[in-house]
C-alpha cells in the first residue's frame, strides 16, 4: 500500500513538472510570438515610411545629380572660359587702342614690362604688383640659369608657374641673351635662342608664348633685323621695343636719377615701360610709380599679341 502512494505521489510530481514546464513554454512561445508581432509591425510602419520619403530622396538624388554634371562640365571647359575671358578681356583693350590712336578717346594705357628675369627680386616685384591690382609683361630668359642668379639657394623657374598662376603675360627674351656671346652673330642662332626659351616656358606653364623681346632692343640686330623679323612672323611671333624707362639696365645709380629718367620719358598716351626686375632702385619705387600712373590717368594692363605696340 505504501509503495503504491509513492508511486501516486511521484506520477503527481511528474504531472505537475511537465504542466509547469508547458505553462512557461507556452509563455515563452506567446512573449516571442508577441514580439515578433510587434518587430513586424514596426517594420511595417518603417516600410511604409520608407516608401513615402523614397520619392523625396530620389527628387533629391536627382538634382545632386544634376548639380554634379554641370560643375563637371565646368571643370571640363574651364581652360576654355578662361582662353575666352582672356580674348574678350584684351579685345576690349585693343578697341581703346585703336581709339586712342585714331584721336577719338583721351584715354591713356601704360604697359609694365619687365626684362631679364626671372630672379629671387622677382618675388618682391610680383607682391607688389598684386598689392597694387595690376598685371605686367615679363620677358624671361635662361641667361642665369636654373637657381636664382641673385640668391643660388633658391630655384628660379619656379617663378614661370607664379607668373601665369598671377595672371601677368609672359614673353620671350631668348634662351641666352648673348648679346656679345653670339646671339647675333646669324639669324639662325637667334632663333635657335627664341625655340629654345619658347621650348621652356611652354615646360613650366604649358603656355606658348607669341611675343618677343630682342636682347638690347631691336636695332642691337643692325643687319639681321629684318631676317629674323621674318622669322619670328613664320613663328607666329610679335616683337616689341619700348618708349620708356627709368634706364635702370644699366648706369643707374639713384632713386632721384630713376624718377628723372621716367618723367623725362613718359608723354605718349600710350607707353610701353622698360624695367629689369632685378633693379633695386626700380623694386624702391615701383609702388609709388604705379601711383604716379593711375593718378595721371594711365590704365595699367598687361601686353598681348593682338596690340598695337606688337610689331608683326
Amino acid at each position: 500500500m505504501e509503495k503504491s502512494n509513492s508511486t501516486s505521489k511521484t506520477r503527481l510530481i511528474i504531472f505537475e513538472t511537465i504542466s509547469i514546464s508547458l505553462i512557461i513554454f507556452t509563455s515563452i512561445l506567446s512573449v516571442l510570438f508577441l514580439l515578433q508581432i510587434n518587430y513586424n509591425t514596426k517594420c511595417y510602419k518603417d516600410l511604409v515610411k520608407d516608401n513615402k520619403e523614397y520619392p523625396k530622396e530620389t527628387e533629391k538624388l536627382k538634382l545632386e545629380s544634376a548639380e554634379l554634371d554641370k560643375e563637371i562640365t565646368e571643370y571640363k571647359n574651364i581652360d576654355e572660359n578662361i582662353v575666352k575671358a582672356k580674348q574678350e578681356y584684351f579685345a576690349a583693350i585693343k578697341e581703346v587702342e585703336d581709339q586712342i590712336l585714331a584721336g577719338t578717346s583721351t584715354r591713356k594705357i601704360a604697359y609694365l614690362t619687365f626684362d631679364d628675369g626671372p630672379y629671387y627680386n622677382t618675388y618682391k616685384v610680383l607682391d607688389i604688383l598684386d598689392q597694387a591690382g595690376v598685371k605686367a609683361t615679363f620677358f624671361t630668359t635662361n641667361t642665369n640659369g636654373e637657381f636664382c642668379y641673385d640668391n643660388k639657394a633658391y630655384n628660379c623657374h619656379v617663378l614661370y608657374g607664379e607668373y601665369a598662376k598671377r595672371g601677368h603675360t609672359i614673353a620671350n627674351h631668348t634662351f641666352t641673351h648673348g648679346i656679345r656671346t653670339g646671339l647675333y652673330s646669324s639669324v639662325n642662332s637667334f632663333m635657335d635662342a627664341v625655340v629654345k626659351q619658347e621650348e621652356l616656358i611652354r615646360n613650366y606653364t604649358g603656355i606658348t608664348t607669341n611675343i618677343v623681346r630682342f636682347p638690347g632692343g631691336s636695332s642691337t640686330a643692325k643687319g639681321l633685323k629684318q631676317g629674323i623679323i621674318d622669322q619670328l612672323r613664320a613663328r607666329g611671333y610679335g616683337y616689341v621695343d619700348w618708349s620708356a624707362g627709368d634706364g635702370d639696365g644699366g648706369g643707374l645709380y639713384s632713386v632721384e636719377q630713376a624718377w628723372s629718367n621716367l618723367y623725362s620719358s613718359i608723354g605718349s598716351n600710350i607707353e610701353v615701360i622698360l624695367f629689369h626686375d632685378y633693379n633695386g632702385i626700380t623694386t624702391s619705387i615701383l609702388p609709388d610709380f604705379i601711383t604716379y600712373l593711375k593718378t595721371n590717368g594711365y590704365e595699367i594692363y598687361p601686353l598681348f599679341y593682338e596690340s598695337n605696340m606688337i610689331k608683326k
